[in-house]
């Protein structure tokens, strides 16, 4: 029971917590979010996961929803503290993972005197101007009584229409301020618009339709539509792809999935979207990775129907044939309703005959294993030694394309990365945020040797709070991505992409033992020893230092500058007899690449 005349700001901010049954937080304390973290503690109900660095609080608490769809919160301090924490707020916005940020901030009397001045009193300055742009709302509390009604606020618009962060800056001063329940302001009424969704037109394209395609995106995990995405499949009986973002929203042996298209995708997917005549895209923002840099050659001969419920993602090219503006789930359950006309045996054989036809290993990821790992096989071998429910979360630099494309995902398996921003450094804080979620569950981090390492100081907290996250880091001595642009763009000349031009690698074997984790490597240990390993383990594989990174629609450098080939048209660049099997109209760019 709350004691009305004694609760302060921060007490009412726990409260609040309990109330939302938010049962975990992150955070670093400070001197400027100390009532916060005293009153959180004090109250016994939220649990403080303490980190390392903001940037990785930020990352976990964002994780932390993607792994148990729970909101999580992120705390703290004032000065580098709050501006540490921007980057994973800025992932969180990119990727449209809902979470909330609490700041502590200068007492109010120094942000009104020194408001025209760079900073406020010791370390404080305008965290909410820098943070409105990547937030969904962001509020300097600076009157006591609003606590609860901007708590409330921050909270529905958070989770409501298309999600993301938002960030509340709390000044030392108004936390620590006595407010009786009495004096809070209330908070207003929720105002629920029913959206109807006409589906008649959309009928219409797919009867008409001989080649239709379902591209699946995050925006159907998001509004936790997955079951019934899968109900929808069933019974229309279309070809569905994902994009990177929707990687565990269809599993592998869905006998309708036909894998992931795009710049890293796979040849069957970039064959089936390139001949489609109709492409229905639900929930996905259709990013440059997805379509290449040319819009006009992606999907070329499709109708291309956009269900966002972001207007502005529906409005970013002309080349959609219909926008409909609502939630995943709605669109979904209106469209279960409709009863196809017939199967097109003719399309499922055809993408079928694309699916043996380019197996997700390739005879050029076979080359040199017996002196390197190769990086695409050993994540499609060890994704299938891992539990059906497993967590897998996927870091920067190699096994960001490597695990999209020849990962092998499974039914109830939850699987994210860091797509939209895809900054270095997240794997970890991820990974640690999916574990507080879900402890009941198997995680496994795939991470770059060069990503490992922004975060390093995290392995900390995974010993201090006995996670027994399983790591894999791909040795590939650096940065691999960087040194494949490099090759392209000045014909092989390095810089701060290796220990020859700068960048060097740690031995992960002594950073496994100062942080007392269980070492394994490719090298003397089987992968079946280190998944069963009870506890935090690293496995380290060994990566040939200039390993291509393919398939790939790669783009050429010509007399007459740089051309971008179709996403169908991927390298090794297949032959042209091929191209002109698989394509019902091979792209003259396609025969410009090869002459």
């Amino acid at each position: 029971m709350s004691i009305d005349n004694n609760y302060i700001v921060s007490d009412h901010i726990a409260e609040w917590l309990e109330n939302h049954e938010i049962s975990v937080v992150f955070g670093i304390i400070g001197s400027a979010n100390s009532y916060i973290f005293d009153s959180i503690i004090r109250r016994g109900y939220t649990k403080i996961i303490y980190m390392h660095h903001e940037q990785a609080v930020a990352m976990a608490a964002g994780a932390y929803y993607r792994a148990c769809g729970k909101i999580s919160v992120a705390i703290v301090t004032a000065g580098g503290g709050a501006s540490n924490a921007i980057t994973g707020v800025l992932s969180n916005w990119a990727d449209s993972i809902p979470c909330i940020v609490m700041s502590g901030q200068e007492s109010t009397k120094y942000i009104e005197q020194h408001s025209n001045l760079r900073m406020y009193g010791t370390q404080g300055f305008d965290v909410v101007k820098m943070v409105e742009k990547i937030t969904k709302f962001a509020h300097l509390v600076d009157q006591p009584n609003e606590i609860i009604h901007i708590l409330d606020k921050a909270y529905k618009l958070s989770l409501n229409g298309r999600p993301g962060p938002v960030w509340l800056d709390l000044p030392m001063d108004v936390q620590s301020t006595k407010v009786k329940n009495s004096e809070l302001l209330l908070s207003e009424e929720d105002i629920f618009e029913d959206i109807h969704v006409d589906l008649a037109e959309l009928v219409k394209l797919i009867n008409s339709s001989k080649k239709p395609v379902i591209l699946a995106g995050h925006g159907i995990r998001l509004s936790k539509s997955i079951n019934e995405f899968i109900d929808l499949v069933s019974k229309l009986k279309i070809p569905v792809l994902h994009s990177w973002s929707a990687i565990d929203v269809i599993s592998s042996d869905n006998e309708f999935n036909f894998g992931c298209p795009g710049i890293y995708g796979q040849r069957t997917a970039n064959f089936i979207i390139q001949n489609c005549d109709l492409l229905i895209v639900i929930g996905s923002r259709l990013a440059l990775p997805q379509t290449s840099y040319n819009i006009d050659n992606f999907a070329p001969d499709a109708k291309i129907v956009m269900v966002n419920n972001d207007e502005n993602e529906l409005n970013k090219h002309s080349r959609y044939e219909m926008k409909i503006n609502c939630d995943c789930k709605k669109f979904i359950e209106s469209l279960m309703l409709y009863s196809p006309d017939s199967f097109r045996s003719e399309w499922i054989e055809k993408c079928n005959f694309y699916k043996n036809q380019f197996p997700l290993i390739e005879d050029c990821h076979l080359k040199d294993n017996e002196n390197f790992d190769n990086s695409y096989v050993f994540i499609n071998q060890v994704s299938q030694l891992l539990d059906d429910d497993h967590i897998i979360v996927i870091g920067q630099g190699t096994p960001l394309p490597c695990s999209h494309q020849a990962l092998f995902h499974k039914k109830n398996q939850t699987i994210f990365a860091s797509n939209g921003l895809g900054e270095m450094g997240n794997g970890l804080p991820s990974a640690i945020g999916a574990a507080i979620a879900s402890p009941e569950k198997k995680i496994i981090l795939f991470d770059g040797d060069g990503s490992s390492m922004m975060n390093l100081q995290e392995m900390q907290t995974l010993i201090g709070y006995k996670i027994p996250l399983k790591i894999v880091i791909f040795n590939n001595d650096g940065y691999l991505f960087i040194k494949h642009t490099q090759k392209m763009l000045f014909q092989g000349r390095y810089t701060g992409v290796d220990a020859d031009t700068g960048v060097t690698i740690p031995k992960f074997s002594k950073i496994a033992n100062a942080f007392g984790i269980e070492y394994f490597s490719s090298v003397d240990k089987d992968v079946q020893d280190f998944l069963n390993f009870e506890g935090c383990a690293i496995y380290e594989i060994f990566m040939n230092p200039e390993q291509d990174l393919v398939p790939k629609v790669k783009g050429i450098m010509t007399d007459s500058g740089f051309l971008s080939p179709p996403i169908e048209d991927m390298s090794p660049l297949l032959t042209l007899e091929t191209m002109q099997k698989c394509m019902s109209k091979v792209n003259k760019i396609s025969y410009e690449i090869r002459s």
